[in-house]
């Protein structure tokens, strides 16, 4: 109910919000990503027309606003079952490329638009970035949103290649890496896997106490 406030007079808001406008680079860094990622709110579910609105903005010269983008595509497609599957083509490309900051919108759009729907397909785009050897606080923003999405796309599934693949990477990160103020969300991650399913949990739980590091209390 606290979204429907979102869905009315879309024309007006939208208007407001077009990618050469003045009051969009007033803000800064994350302050462009939320304004263009509440455009996903007020197109919300609207896919087809909110989509048209919102590609633009993944064209702009900002990389922030370029990610706030991609959050409102995956905030837009919340829930929705489309067979075209806009969302994975429009947010696949950015996945795979070199930005760092559009690899974690991406990453936290693809867990917003299919929560739940256990998406082979999109477990496959993620679990390379979750599986990547390469360390330092960037990656490890880019493990833990990767995780965190697994999570809520196979909330309650006790899947078992998400789940080894989230502990074997715990396991083998380093303390800095574990001392990561994102590397909570990793955890949680794994805790949405196995939401309501305590009793298929004691495996991935033993495994987590051999880490030797106050994340595995």
């Amino acid at each position: 109910m606290f979204l429907a406030p979102c869905l009315p007079q879309t024309n007006q808001l939208s208007q407001l919000m077009t990618p050469d406008n003045d009051w969009l680079y007033k803000n800064k860094d994350h302050g462009m990503m939320a304004a263009s990622a509440s455009l996903g709110l007020i197109q919300l579910w609207n896919v087809e027309e909110g989509l048209a609105q919102i590609d633009k903005f993944l064209y702009s010269s900002e990389d922030y606003v370029k990610a706030g983008a991609a959050l409102a595509v995956g905030i837009l497609s919340s829930g929705v079952r489309n067979d075209a599957d806009p969302t994975l083509a429009l947010l696949d490309e950015h996945i795979r490329g070199d930005s760092h900051v559009m690899k974690c919108a991406s990453c936290t759009g693809l867990g917003i638009a299919y929560a739940g729907s256990a998406r082979e397909d999109v477990m496959e785009l993620l679990l390379p970035l979750v599986e990547q050897e390469n360390s330092g606080p960037t990656t490890m923003l880019e493990v833990s949103l990767a995780g965190l999405a697994l999570g809520m796309i196979y909330v309650g599934k006790c899947d078992d290649d998400v789940g080894g693949s989230i502990v074997q990477r715990l396991m083998e990160a380093t303390d800095e890496e574990l001392n990561h103020s994102h590397a909570k969300f990793f955890c949680l991650g794994l805790g949405l896997l196995f939401l309501g399913r305590m009793e298929k949990a004691e495996a991935m739980l033993e495994a987590i106490r051999t880490i030797e590091h106050k994340i595995s209390k």
